[in-house]
């Protein structure tokens, strides 16, 4: 899936995914071009380039990546060179 096509991994930026309000029948016909990416130009979709961002909701876990983080308030921010990979 290219939820964020044009996302690099080295760039210094979040890619924050936003999806805007969608009927049922309206993700269903989006839903399948992501995986080609070419979701990105529906107008329901956004990407925005960020260093950070922070999140609230009462009652909500965050997940990223299909892992469990934790319960909101989050604040997720890049922190450029903070983990060396070594190929």
């Amino acid at each position: 899936m290219k939820v964020s096509p044009d996302a690099f991994l080295d760039d210094g930026y979040l890619n924050l995914f936003i999806a805007g309000p969608l009927s049922r029948l309206g993700l269903l016909a989006v839903f399948p071009r992501v995986f080609s990416g070419g979701h990105t130009g529906h107008p329901a979709v956004q990407i925005r380039r960020v260093r950070r961002i922070e999140v609230a909701a009462d009652n909500v876990v965050a997940y990223a990546d299909g892992e469990r983080i934790g319960p909101l308030p989050l604040t997720i921010e890049v922190v450029p060179g903070a983990v060396r990979v070594l190929a």
